[in-house]
């Protein structure tokens, strides 16, 4: 008689997308198990007291330490007026308007913190000069195929901080793979056309100093690409303690906006803050019209 087999247990996605829609409440939410957090996309003003006590109570079931919502400056004194913290800004995110960053932090039972989240303080990061050249070796490909950025995103997850930051798609859209010999270097890109911004991702890490010609080499070539699809800004999420991963942002121009609490679980599975980096590509906040208007 054959031995009966345990049926497979179900298992949880990273990263979910769920929708919510009650009476004048209309949201989407970006459910990250992995860095338990929760991005909140806010169709509808007002409500905000609910809202929060909707999201605290997912905070408390998910073991979620964050719940975070990026608003214009209006609305971000609501979110405030409810208990969420303002943590920075992102530069012309909504390509005229500054977005801002109002969080909610949790303590390992659950309990929101009181007194709104705890303020991150960063290193001060020294600039340089960037790399100019290619670094002798180095052979750089552009990636834009999306089951191949996909497969990518999955296989370097556990080796980095990466949390998508947009609906509909959690792996970047746009990354440039650098290689010499057997060291690999993948940056991404998530991108938005119609506010004219993306978040650039480090997936791969600079482990030391001899690494950095490679990634700032290989960031210019992801922001140049960027520029070629009207890209204005972009903005890049960095761990407050690592050096070398803050040291590319700063050597290529970008700008700290907002320094997030608790934001990521590192690969050790440490709950980290992160520094906000911000850069202007140019200094156009419309779009490029098709050439038959």
């Amino acid at each position: 008689m054959a031995e009966a087999q345990a049926a497979p247990v179900p298992t949880e996605e990273p990263v979910e997308e769920i929708y919510y829609r009650k009476g004048d409440i209309d949201f989407c939410f970006l459910l990250n198990r992995r860095h338990h957090n929760l991005r909140v996309f806010d169709y509808r003003v007002g409500n905000y007291q609910q809202k929060r006590d909707f999201f605290d109570r997912i905070a408390r079931a998910e073991g979620l330490r964050k719940v975070f919502t990026v608003v214009e400056k209006q609305d971000s004194k609501s979110w405030r007026s409810v208990g969420f913290s303002r943590e920075g800004a992102i530069p012309g995110y909504f390509r005229t308007a500054d977005a801002y960053v109002m969080s909610r932090v949790y303590t390992e039972d659950g309990d929101p913190i009181q007194g709104g989240a705890p303020k991150l303080t960063g290193p001060n990061v020294a600039t340089r000069e960037p790399q100019e050249s290619k670094p002798r070796g180095l052979n750089l490909e552009m990636v834009t195929e999306e089951d191949r950025l996909k497969a990518i995103t999955e296989t370097l997850q556990d080796g980095s901080v990466y949390a998508p930051f947009r609906r509909g798609m959690f792996h970047p859209d746009v990354a440039v793979h650098g290689k010499q010999g057997k060291r690999e270097i993948w940056l991404g890109a998530e991108t938005d056309s119609s506010f004219g911004h993306a978040k650039v991702d480090l997936m791969t890490v600079p482990l030391k100093e001899d690494d950095m010609p490679h990634y700032e080499f290989t960031m210019r070539a992801l922001l140049d690409e960027l520029l070629k699809i009207d890209t204005a800004s972009v903005f890049g999420l960095s761990p407050v303690d690592d050096e070398l991963c803050n040291q590319v942002y700063a050597t290529l121009g970008f700008k700290v906006t907002a320094r997030l609490t608790d934001h990521v679980v590192k690969p050790s599975g440490d709950f980290v803050g992160v520094q906000l980096w911000h850069r202007r590509l140019t200094s156009s906040n419309s779009p490029r019209l098709p050439s038959f208007i």
